[in-house]
């Protein structure tokens, strides 16, 4: 066996645990790494870490097992935000033996220490994790088929965020934000992000049983008054009605005032969304049909928003007429998407002709058209190829 042949196999192993780790547990602090301090030297800043792991945007494990400080340049500002990365150390170099040029390097490292890099950006950090916004899926029925609900909840999250594997520019792990203070010295930023945390197993299940066993309030959805006392005469019976008439007149008008703003909305958000989908469109010589196509949709929203928002009937009819559109939209982007994005927004398309076949509520509607704008925003339209002449 060569030198490449055992880094090799080394290297497999370590790609399938990083690769593991980075989809399965996450990115950020597992316990530990607080900052104990930062302080001033004459050639910079000495920052002091406490013992901890934290898995990288790799998926690789950051291990500090002692409490370590390290250096680094003394910052042009008052405001830094502290990262930590992982980094590797070449040791104890030996002579690579005659391998029929299967290696270049006449020696290579006979072992690798894992280690860590501390590094800082100027001013606060307003790097937050990214939570999935999952979509549950409606259930149809009380008796609902908990095995299909499930398919169902795993697809949609799938589609989502697993479909394609993102590059991350920034593997570090976030440690914090601090400021400096009057006195020279260096305090907790008030306008730090919070510190990005890996949610283990033991976690999300204690979640999830707390949430199953709790009978009472699993929401813990806060009580703003007692329930009235049920009254025992005619007058008081009579006025009680007088009072519930008055509450639902005023909730059936903030949920026009809600239903009404909801409707604008979706409109406003296609505009936008089609708006930038036919200029990206534009850039691909081939698909002018695409992009007037889109922008025509872009357009009947904005009409639409002023015109069709006071009344839900006339909002269903314009739904019904730009559903032809995005269907016409989705054939003429074959060939100038990715697959499987493109393949995401049929699949909107679909479920927003499904509503419609349905009559369901408008706030069904409003959310199916929501997922198209979703889906057309993320379409990957491809780089147009122009032929040699």
């Amino acid at each position: 066996m060569t030198p490449r042949d055992m880094e090799a196999e080394q290297e497999y192993h370590a790609e399938r645990l990083h690769t593991l780790a980075r989809f399965v547990a996450g990115r950020g602090v597992v316990h530990g790494l607080e900052v104990q301090s930062i302080s001033e030297t004459d050639d910079g800043l000495e920052v002091t870490i406490e013992p901890g792991i934290a898995l990288d945007g790799n998926g690789r494990p950051i291990v500090i097992d002692q409490v370590t400080t390290a250096s680094l340049p003394q910052p042009s500002g008052n405001e830094l935000s502290l990262y930590i990365r992982y980094d590797e150390i070449a040791l104890e170099p030996v002579p690579v033996p005659n391998t029929d040029d299967a290696i270049d390097d006449e020696s290579t490292a006979n072992r690798t220490l894992e280690s860590f890099e501390l590094t800082y950006r100027e001013g606060t950090s307003d790097d937050r994790t990214q939570q999935p916004a999952v979509e549950i899926p409606a259930i149809e029925t009380d008796c609902a088929d908990t095995a299909a609900f499930s398919q169902r909840l795993l697809e949609r999250y799938h589609d989502q965020y697993r479909s394609s594997i993102s590059s991350d520019s920034e593997t570090g792990v976030f440690l914090g934000s601090f400021e400096r203070t009057p006195d020279g010295g260096w305090t907790d930023s008030e306008a730090s992000a919070p510190r990005e945390f890996v949610y283990d197993h033991e976690l999300l299940f204690g979640t999830i049983i707390d949430h199953i066993t709790d009978t009472d309030n699993p929401h813990r959805t806060p009580v703003e008054r007692e329930p009235p006392d049920i009254p025992d005469d005619i007058t008081a019976v009579s006025d009680r009605l007088d009072a519930l008439e008055t509450e639902v007149e005023r909730v059936t008008r903030k949920q026009a005032t809600l239903t009404r703003y909801i409707m604008r909305k979706t409109l406003t958000e296609r505009a936008r969304v089609f708006d930038a989908l036919a200029e990206r469109l534009e850039r691909r010589t081939s698909e002018g049909d695409a992009s007037r196509l889109a922008r025509e949709i872009a357009t009947a929203a904005r009409t639409a928003s002023g015109q069709m928002c006071e009344s839900e009937a006339a909002y269903r009819s314009h739904v019904r007429q730009v559903l032809e559109q995005l269907i016409e939209l989705g054939d003429r982007l074959e060939g100038a998407t990715t697959e499987a994005s493109l393949e995401r927004y049929l699949r909107s398309v679909s479920d927003l002709q499904e509503t419609l076949e349905d009559d369901g509520p408008i706030l069904d509607m409003a959310e199916t058209q929501d997922r198209v704008c979703e889906a057309a925003d993320a379409l990957d339209v491809l780089v147009d190829v122009v032929p040699d002449e």
